[in-house]
């Protein structure tokens, strides 16, 4: 496959404009394809705001959050948001539905912007649940049916679950939620399935099997080609694929037109809709057929870029340092992104450790005209044009010290990228220390710890349950016995307290503890490994309360 010839420069001319922004969110599971997804691919209608954004179905995750917390009955198809309330519709035909069988699935995770994730669950629902009404908790087994744990990592861009799906006949939904680690906000993918008996594979009827899929989510610009790659028993054939190569832009739903007419008229596969024997591509996502007594093992579809010659530039300039704390602890880093070139950005500010401290991700396009720096600016004539936006990024829980701010910008058309940086510092208020919020710190007991059954040694839990123990609440990760939840990661702390740090507890990404006078942030996942010995585990980020 060619590789996009693109070149990145950094240019000095700047000429302060307006640009188009828009925030990016997060992930979706794209196979089998959610509800909002298969809005984007079209084959999914009169979703509303959701079919441009299958990624952003985000919501609370509650304390306790889902199924105890979360969004409210009703509204658990949009995550509880009223930008996505379409997909809260909920009738026997309303929405696609994905052929599944029971047993082992697959299920994959698509993300835009791959947040630091506590896990991953998935829930069925009940073999008697009612179809003609919205979702809620009681049409659902809640006890998950597969679960992986996130590590409080941040994931790569794509993830599989390989999960085991009880048995169901005909119609359900299963309801797939990601629990990001790093904000208080979960992500709700509703997906229709159907059992068709239970028990169905991939096989349409004797003759056909289901090879692969043409998405429909690629757009193409001039030049570029999409193509099948055919993989059989000897691996991949390239004297059966077929190809489409754009004239002009195309969207996603016209190039997977355009590539299924190209496969049907080769005559070895086919592509569309199936009805018997005939398969009528459409304007979207197009399933590929073979006949069932071929040695096709897969067909993938592929996209060769043209290539182009354009030189992205972007620039980065204003940096606010150094910049003042305000009274509630809070500060916002201004700076500004200068680009000749539809780019998407994604801002981050570490602290000194490599921490990530807090980080946004924008588009920026070119819906407003270009301004020529060299006109306007009386600069010298070979300066390109530019656009440039003032963006910030806010820093919730601020605290004095050097950061640093990096900026990597992608281009939108073609796969070229630029990272910039620079040094921020943020200052205590010169009348005000930043305050830590010691509730809970010095009384570290929950008054809600009651409410939940003690934790018995004897007991096996298997994932999922709330017991108090010590005058705190914990929760079952997975399955364990006869050990304590604060000397294992078997269980997670509910409880909104820190803890004094000790050798035998484990402490997540993210989490804090008292130590020797300062509350200290966990740089990641660590057990047995103080701020002594180990200060590049630990952050400091202020003294602990008096009390």
């Amino acid at each position: 496959m060619k590789m996009i010839k693109t070149q990145l420069a950094v240019v000095a001319g700047v000429a302060v404009m307006t640009l188009s922004i828009e925030a990016l969110s997060h992930g979706y599971v794209s196979q089998p394809e959610s509800r909002s997804y298969l809005c984007k691919l079209g084959e999914n209608t009169g979703c509303g705001a959701v079919q441009y954004e299958p990624q952003s179905v985000e919501g609370i995750d509650g304390s306790p959050r889902f199924p105890l917390g979360g969004p409210a009955d009703g509204t658990i198809a949009a995550a509880g948001s009223p930008a996505w309330s379409e997909l809260n519709a909920q009738t026997p035909a309303r929405w696609s539905k994905n052929g599944i069988s029971a047993g082992t699935n697959v299920f994959t995770w698509t993300f835009t912007a791959n947040h630091v994730a506590r896990d991953w669950r998935y829930f069925i629902t009940t073999p008697d649940w009612d179809q003609s009404q919205p979702l809620a908790r009681s049409a659902f087994e809640l006890t998950p049916f597969c679960e992986y744990d996130g590590g409080m990592v941040r994931p790569p861009m794509t993830v599989q679950h390989a999960c085991e799906v009880p048995y169901r006949e005909g119609y359900q939904v299963i309801l797939a939620v990601w629990d990001v680690g790093d904000t208080a906000a979960s992500f709700y993918n509703a997906i229709d399935v159907d059992f068709e008996g239970g028990n169905t594979g991939s096989v349409e009827d004797s003759a056909f099997t289901e090879v692969g899929t043409i998405s429909g989510a690629i757009a193409l610009n001039a030049g570029d080609t999409i193509y099948t790659r055919v993989m059989d028993t000897n691996g991949e054939n390239v004297s059966l694929s077929a190809s489409y190569t754009a004239t002009v832009a195309t969207s996603g739903a016209a190039a997977s037109l355009e590539l299924a007419r190209a496969i049907n008229a080769q005559g070895y596969f086919f592509a569309g809709e199936k009805s018997g024997d005939t398969f009528t591509p459409i304007a979207g996502a197009n399933k590929i057929y073979a006949m069932g007594d071929d040695d096709i093992q897969s067909i993938q579809v592929a996209i060769e870029f043209a290539e182009t010659e354009s030189n992205y530039q972007v620039t980065l300039s204003n940096v606010d340092s150094p910049v003042e704390i305000n009274s509630s602890g809070m500060a916002d880093v201004h700076f500004t992104v200068s680009t000749d070139s539809p780019v998407n950005i994604i801002a981050t500010l570490f602290d000194s450790s490599g921490a990530t401290v807090t980080s946004d991700t924008f588009i920026l396009d070119d819906t407003i005209p270009m301004v020529d720096d060299a006109a306007s600016c009386d600069l010298p004539e070979q300066v390109v044009s530019m656009q440039s936006v003032d963006l910030k990024l806010h820093v919730h829980e601020a605290f004095a010290g050097d950061y640093t701010l990096v900026v990597v910008a992608t281009a939108i058309q073609g796969n070229a990228t630029i990272q910039n940086t620079a040094n921020v510092t943020l200052l205590g208020s010169s009348t005000e220390t930043p305050t830590i919020d010691d509730s809970g710190s010095c009384d570290r007991s929950d008054p809600m710890a009651s409410m939940q059954p003690a934790f018995n040694a004897s007991t096996v839990y298997t994932g999922g349950e709330f017991v108090s123990y010590s005058g705190l609440i914990y929760r079952a990760k997975w399955w364990t016995v006869d050990v304590a939840p604060d000397v294992t990661n078997a269980f997670e702390l509910i409880s909104d307290v820190r803890l004094d740090y000790s050798e035998s507890t484990t402490f997540v990404e993210g989490a804090e503890a008292i130590f020797q006078g300062g509350v200290y942030r966990a740089n990641w996942w660590t057990l047995g490994a103080s701020p002594v010995t180990n200060p590049e585990v630990w952050s400091l980020i202020g003294p602990a309360p008096s009390c």
